[in-house]
């Protein structure tokens, strides 16, 4: 047999994103909408090889990735979260009553410290293995929804009660 001649890595220096199939094949993955396929895919598009942990998807950065509607890409990371591919590294925005984005890691990968932006390190978790079965993981997904579906109802009262209140 002869060895085969050297030739150029066509990978070499050319920006690309790994997905593992363990994670594409997995039942969580398999429950997620288009969007959250899509996101999912845009966010590991904006991974280096240190930069897991500082990864943001506020609108503005996401738009040249197509991203039109903050809605849309609110449900698509909040469904990354629920089947455990994306975590929060940082709270951002209203709920950390702050002017800063809140910033993102994928579970599968580990975190290096980011002293600066307050980040440690952190060992890579796997979260979006807890669902064996794609059962389980609709299961999981429904009650994300139904959550959420619950806190928009609750809010809706709330500023309906406010406006009573006024009158």
């Amino acid at each position: 047999m002869t060895k085969r001649p050297d030739r150029p890595d066509p990978w070499k220096g050319v920006a690309h994103y790994r997905v593992r199939l363990e994670g594409a094949d997995s039942p969580a993955f398999r429950v997620l909408s288009f969007s959250a396929k899509a996101l999912y895919g845009d966010l590991r598009a904006k991974m280096r090889s240190n930069n897991n942990g500082n990864i943001n998807a506020t609108l503005s950065e996401m738009r040249h990735r197509g991203w039109t509607s903050s809605a849309t890409l609110s449900k698509a990371l909040q469904e990354l979260e629920a089947m455990g591919f994306i975590a929060k590294t940082r709270q951002g925005g209203i709920a950390a009553n702050a002017r800063y984005c809140s910033l993102y890691r994928f579970t599968d990968t580990e975190v290096w410290e980011w002293p600066k932006l307050g980040i440690g390190p952190i060992e890579a978790t796997n979260e979006y293995k807890a669902f064996g079965t794609v059962r389980e993981a609709e299961v999981a997904m429904k009650n994300h929804r139904d959550r959420v579906t619950f806190l928009q109802k609750a809010r809706r009262a709330e500023k309906m009660g406010a406006r009573d209140e006024k009158k």
